[in-house]
């Protein structure tokens, strides 16, 4: 009788204990959100911060990873100085790298590292047509693994808008991919989920200026 009165209790607080650990979603999910919802660069490398936490408890999980490079990238952006950018994109390709590894969607993978190599531009833009070819070939990638990823062709539709119309760029040849990733974006609004959903307010703003400037 006492054995089993202990191993009940055991069981109970095991029990209690696992409820309050938040499960690996709900962590993301909360993440995600505070990360969405930051003010300052301290609040974005703090997010940075608890993805990188959680992808060292869930090592065999890519969307702490994603999230975590995505989250340098976009500091990156935010920092002057090149050496700087460098480091920062230098920390987002290592959890690209490793995302890969654990088998994640290759789709929206390539689609980050095509972003990282249009922020290696902005780092240093004798770079550009390095890495305005590189972004290309690779965001050409994730548009095979996945013809229905907004974020892919928002990001051509980037690399073809900043490219001198005299080397087959600019507005006018950037507008279609706008127009086509708003409808794909549309079809995004309102899932939920921990799956990456960002670029539509980037998206309607290129497409804007792609409208302003052909009309």
């Amino acid at each position: 009788m006492k054995t089993i009165i202990v191993t009940t209790i055991f069981l109970m607080v095991l029990g209690i204990g696992m409820a309050q650990q938040p499960n690996f979603e709900d962590a993301m999910k909360e993440t995600i959100t505070m990360y969405d919802s930051a003010k300052a660069i301290t609040d974005l490398q703090a997010a940075a911060s608890r993805f990188e936490r959680i992808a060292t408890t869930e090592s065999s999980r890519w969307e702490p990873l994603y999230y975590h490079a995505f989250a340098y990238i976009n500091l990156s952006f935010s920092e002057k100085d090149g050496d700087k950018k460098d480091a920062l994109m230098d920390i987002a390709q290592k959890s690209i790298d490793k995302a890969l590894e654990n088998k994640g969607d290759k789709s929206e993978l390539y689609t980050l590292q095509g972003f990282l190599y249009q922020g290696r531009i902005q780092a240093n833009t004798m770079r550009g047509m390095t890495y305005s070819q590189k972004a290309s070939d690779i965001l050409e990638k994730a548009i095979k693994e996945n013809p229905e990823n907004p974020r892919a062709l928002l990001l051509i539709g980037q690399n073809i808008y900043y490219t001198p119309a005299m080397f087959g760029g600019g507005s006018k040849k950037a507008l279609p991919k706008f127009q086509e990733a708003k409808v794909l974006f549309d079809r995004e609004m309102g899932k939920t989920g921990i799956y990456p959903k960002w670029g539509a307010k980037s998206n309607q703003q290129m497409l804007d200026n792609c409208l302003k400037e052909n009309s």
